[in-house]
């Protein structure tokens, strides 16, 4: 039987296309059966990541909550670091937040577009670090512009702060800016070990966090099917293209997606499945593997996963 040697966090994701009003229901459901941390992507047009991870706060008592990816150019930095500061203090030790530089197209659509996003990401990130440690935090950077700003309630435990990212240029940000990367639903276990190569060499030492789609079920390849169309869409979507790359997809994403590369992308097929997958990311250096809606009933998946694979993985 397959095991996962290193120590392993598990997160759920409540996908960001769920109804909110379901999110306290889940969120008692995710603590309950085990989960490490619950995790919510911030898209253009669903629920907004504070409201729900305060929601999360407020009906748990123990998962850790992380609000990922969060667009650096939606807010000005010194409101979010309230909002963080605020969450960090009322939930001591259990909020993580991923930045991220957005999707284009919709920060074109709201009128959120730099012409420098990773400047911008790197600038808000260092930012958001200092004001949160308490910091009296000027800046007169090419996004953002702080005059002498600290917060009134700093948290007495700063919460970490990730970059999603996947490129050479935002992983060097990483390395030198964050604590760590949070690594799209598309990274086989060589992505991982090239991205902590990178982050290293910036001077990185941080978490490794990655989203992984799942579809869980007895029978392995209507497991996979399911996964499938869903990777592929995401593949097509082409926003990912050194990690399409690295997976033998290539970097137009146009190589045909095998069993075994869409097994070592994704969680798809049996619980003995999902354990070698999560084995193969561990040993490549992730920390913390968060399941997402892969399957065509989530929630069913979920509950597969949460019975049949999360006891295999605590050790």
């Amino acid at each position: 039987m397959t095991t996962v040697a290193q120590p392993v966090r598990i997160g759920v994701r409540f996908e960001p296309d769920w109804p909110p009003e379901q999110l306290p229901e889940f969120a008692r459901w995710a603590e309950d059966v085990g989960f490490d941390e619950l995790w919510f992507s911030e898209d253009l047009p669903w629920a907004g990541g504070i409201a729900m991870a305060a929601t999360t706060l407020a009906v748990t008592t123990r998962i850790h909550v992380g609000i990922g990816l969060l667009p650096a150019v939606t807010r000005n930095v010194a409101t979010t670091a309230m909002e963080i500061a605020a969450l960090a203090r009322i939930a001591p030790g259990r909020v993580s937040i991923a930045l991220g530089h957005g999707i284009p197209s919709w920060m074109e659509q709201i009128g959120a577009d730099v012409p420098r996003r990773f400047a911008a990401l790197e600038e808000t990130a260092l930012a958001l670090r200092a004001l949160l440690a308490g910091d009296r935090v000027t800046v007169d950077g090419s996004h953002v512009r702080l005059d002498g700003v600290q917060l009134g309630f700093p948290p007495g435990e700063v919460p970490q702060i990730l970059l999603g990212t996947t490129g050479p240029t935002g992983l060097r940000i990483t390395g030198r800016s964050s604590d760590g990367v949070l690594l799209p639903e598309i990274a086989t276990p060589d992505a991982v070990r090239w991205a902590r190569d990178e982050m290293v060499a910036a001077g990185g030492t941080g978490r490794t966090l990655l989203l992984a789609m799942t579809s869980i079920g007895d029978d392995r390849d209507r497991a996979l099917a399911e996964v499938r169309s869903r990777v592929q869409r995401l593949v097509d979507f082409r926003v990912f293209d050194r990690l399409t790359e690295i997976a033998g997809l290539g970097v137009d994403g146009s190589g045909e997606l095998t069993d075994s590369i869409l097994q070592s992308i994704a969680i798809g097929g049996t619980p003995d499945d999902a354990v070698r997958a999560i084995a193969g990311w561990t040993d490549a250096g992730a920390d913390t593997v968060i399941v997402v809606a892969g399957a065509d009933d989530p929630l069913a998946s979920y509950q597969r996963f949460a019975a049949d694979v999360l006891p295999r993985l605590k050790h």
